[in-house]
């Protein structure tokens, strides 16, 4: 999890979501080699954060960490197969202000699924990611999604069906789920702990049973949906989520929870000029009780992408309104300017990205400017299980 803005006693400027690079969606066929193989996907990243200018001046810190993703596959057949995501990364946050160097670095298992596809259905079951947030996947940039992430539901068991279709002169595709909270052992990690997740730790979602559910409607022209910010030139989502609420997690009876239901809507786009290509991105969401809390609230995201290769040089804006039950309204700010260097294929540091970021975060009563550089190696491989 990656800490972008530092919190204080009783506010947190920004949350830190789990798994902050983009999600990819179900795989629906085994594409890298032929069936029976297996497969595996590594990234491995350096970050430093460097909050050098704040308000208040105590939440001013440096913070070096890694995160390290290892996605790994098991096909026996070409319409069947078994995921897993293994991340090393920070899993306990310091305390505000503080810097930290490799601190409370934990491993924990993020996925675990077995995915079936059956014809133009693919169904995958167990422990996933699910899917509502087009931005938190697709918006590129170290910090960019580091607040419109909070809205997603990650690590949950349970089960989904993606039903692929055309119309409209699009390729859509159709996702429904059923999830719960991932409350067993796999909700720990391992080396620092981040603790077990407990039905009594409350938050939407966190019920006994398949007791939430989200429907996600893909659009794309010129590209299948799940590839469609980097390759289609019109795409759209369109979501809906329920979550039950779960445990009254404090004793202040005005905080009483309540079910989360969210509405999102998001297009993407993308302009040929010249030899650049412009990508852009919006998304609005509204959840009612948000995080099965008391409180509603609004989100709005922006994003822009200009990729002149070897550099894509990247704004992106969000803003979280707060609808607070019986005070006045809250909000928070995040705009990003990034600019992303990925060398090309043949060159000495193929497999290499380079990223550096100004972030300013902002709510009420904090406002924190933050440097951050990264450094990303990517590499996988594969290998067929059939005999020769």
């Amino acid at each position: 999890m990656r800490r972008l803005a530092v919190a204080c006693t009783g506010a947190v400027l920004l949350g830190f979501p789990i798994g902050a690079a983009a999600e990819n969606r179900v795989p629906f066929l085994v594409e890298a080699c032929t069936a029976p193989c297996a497969g595996y996907e590594v990234s491995a990243e350096l970050q430093n954060d460097w909050v050098f200018a704040a308000d208040p001046s105590f939440l001013k810190s440096d913070e070096l960490g890694p995160t390290i993703t290892v996605d790994l596959f098991l096909a026996p057949t070409d319409n069947f197969r078994f995921d897993a995501s293994i991340i090393t990364e920070e899993v306990v946050e310091p305390e505000a202000g503080e810097n930290a160097v490799f601190q409370g670095i934990g491993t924990y298992l993020a996925e675990l699924y077995t995915t079936v596809n059956a014809g133009p259905a693919t169904i995958r079951a167990g422990k996933f990611d699910t899917i509502f947030s087009l931005a938190s996947e697709v918006a590129p940039g170290i910090n960019a999604t580091e607040l419109v992430s909070d809205i997603d539901a990650d690590e949950r068991l349970g089960a989904e069906v993606l039903l692929d279709f055309g119309g409209l002169g699009m390729e859509q595709a159709l996702a429904a789920t059923a999830f719960t909270t991932d409350r067993s052992v796999l909700s720990d990690s391992l080396f620092t702990r981040r603790g077990r997740t407990r039905l009594s730790d409350g938050g939407a979602g966190n019920t006994d049973g398949l007791s939430s559910f989200s429907i996600a409607l893909d659009g794309c022209r010129g590209s299948e949906p799940i590839d469609c910010y980097l390759e289609g030139d019109f795409g759209y989502r369109l979501g809906i989520r329920y979550q039950a609420a779960g445990a009254q997690s404090g004793e202040d009876p005005e905080d009483s929870p309540g079910d989360e239901l969210a509405y999102l809507a998001a297009a993407t786009t993308s302009l040929e000029l010249d030899d650049m290509t412009l990508r852009l991105l919006g998304e609005t969401a509204y959840l009612r009780h948000f995080d099965g809390g008391s409180d509603d609230a609004l989100l709005l995201t922006g994003s822009a992408a200009l990729e002149l290769q070897p550099v894509t040089y990247v704004a992106s804006y969000t803003q979280q309104l707060n609808l607070v039950a019986g005070e006045p309204d809250t909000r928070e700010h995040l705009a990003d300017f990034e600019a992303i260097y990925e060398p090309g294929e043949g060159t000495s540091f193929e497999g290499w990205e380079f990223a550096a970021a100004y972030t300013v975060a902002r709510d009420a009563d904090e406002t924190a400017h933050i440097f951050s550089v990264r450094a990303v190696f990517n590499f996988d491989g594969d290998v067929e299980l059939a005999p020769q």
